[in-house]
């Protein structure tokens, strides 16, 4: 088999190291995009005061962060349990105390005045509800009891969505299989486990996301087959009903290292549907892609692997549709730093690195699912016990 790449020559700028593996490597099917910057936005940042917590940022997936009523919320915890906090222009606020636990990482998912959290912590975690009363400026009480739910085996990660129809579908992945659960707007504990695919290994994580026809979405990494995989549930029809695998980027995995997959995933979701997602390959060679963005459009059609930097962990996505950007921000582990490169959503070709925050140990980031516009925080933890907020600006 002849190598098939795209049909324009590849970048100046595309690492020579790249090039030279791709034409040693005739035998093997490759479709990888190279961008180059199309034209520089600047990136304005600031910062406010760093909040003692005691459960990192992380878990990959996860959305800490949200906005509602010109102001932006996050849930974390600290030494007294796990809060709402506001961001005001200096530090958080501690607001309202939804669990005595220290050691939880929430998922949160905001709907209007309403907000949903996921409180994951591994096999037994719990759904909460909260509504933000304007007269107060504050998140109430919960609006219904907890909700408890049992997650498989070895869980590394969870998340949630509600599709078209308002059931809430909660993702999460077991030791050798990806599961779905869902619940009734009315009901009162989680369905059983439905799986949409088995054979990952004990490392593979997944992620759930409504799409903009109110279809939810599942994307999984699976180390076996060295490839990423995704299926998709639409409104109206039974809950066990799930489209197929559609292989993400199928024809730009090749033979290399442990493969295109690794257990990094994190995305965003444009107003008509297109799907921008960061993920992690398991190439780990100076100049292959390590960090990378997968986009899959409305239709379901895939856009071949993209390069985002060759070194790098624990990436995210965020999407300004103001200005028709998307960003990827991740760790550099070389740099001790979190760092950001963004793109034209129709024309991919990411910009330089920008540095955003330096210090020892920095790691898991967070931010919102939310698109974004004018300025919006980012945050990340030093170990486990120091938070750092970035807010940042496209220019």
């Amino acid at each position: 088999m002849k190598l098939r790449m795209q049909p324009s020559p590849p970048s100046p700028r595309t690492p020579a190291p790249l090039l030279l593996y791709l034409l040693a490597c005739s035998p093997i099917l490759l479709l990888v995009f190279l961008g180059t910057s199309h034209g520089e936005l600047s990136v304005t940042t600031g910062q406010i005061a760093p909040l003692k917590v005691t459960a990192h940022t992380g878990m990959k997936p996860q959305s800490k962060l949200w906005k509602h009523n010109d102001s932006w919320w996050g849930c974390f915890s600290d030494s007294t349990g796990t809060h709402i906090w506001q961001m005001g222009e200096t530090s958080w606020t501690r607001h309202t105390t939804i669990s005595p636990e220290t050691g939880v990482r929430a998922d949160v998912l905001p709907e209007g005045p309403l907000v949903t959290i996921l409180l994951f912590h591994t096999e037994q975690s719990t759904l909460l509800r909260y509504l933000h009363m304007q007269e107060s400026g504050r998140y109430s009480a919960e609006i219904e009891p907890s909700i408890s739910v049992t997650l498989d085996e070895g869980v590394e990660t969870a998340t949630i969505a509600r599709d078209g129809d308002g059931l809430l579908w909660l993702a999460s992945d077991g030791e050798q299989e990806v599961n779905v659960r869902w619940l009734s707007d009315a009901g009162k504990e989680f369905s059983e486990p439905i799986r949409l695919s088995e054979g990952i290994t004990k490392d593979d994580i997944c992620a759930i996301t409504t799409l903009a026809d109110g279809s939810v979405g599942v994307l999984w990494s699976n180390q076996n087959t060295q490839r990423y995989g995704f299926r998709r549930h639409v409104p109206a029809s039974e809950p066990h009903s799930w489209f197929p695998d559609e292989t993400p980027a199928d024809r730009s995995a090749i033979d290399h290292g442990d493969g295109m997959s690794d257990d990094h995933l994190n995305f965003a979701i444009s107003s008509d549907g297109t799907l921008f997602a960061t993920v992690k390959t398991s190439y780990d060679t100076e100049g292959m892609p390590l960090v990378a963005t997968l986009i899959r459009h409305p239709h379901g059609r895939w856009d071949p692997l993209y390069h985002v930097d060759d070194e790098g962990s624990r990436g995210i996505m965020l999407l300004d549709e103001s200005k028709n950007e998307f960003l990827v921000v991740y760790t550099s582990y070389r740099d001790s730093s979190i760092v950001l490169k963004h793109s034209h959503t129709d024309e991919v070709a990411f910009s330089n690195r920008v540095a955003l925050l330096e210090h020892p140990r920095i790691n898991n980031i967070s931010a919102t699912r939310q698109t974004v516009s004018g300025s919006f925080p980012i945050v990340a933890s030093q170990g486990d016990t120091l938070m750092h907020t970035v807010i940042l600006e496209l220019r």
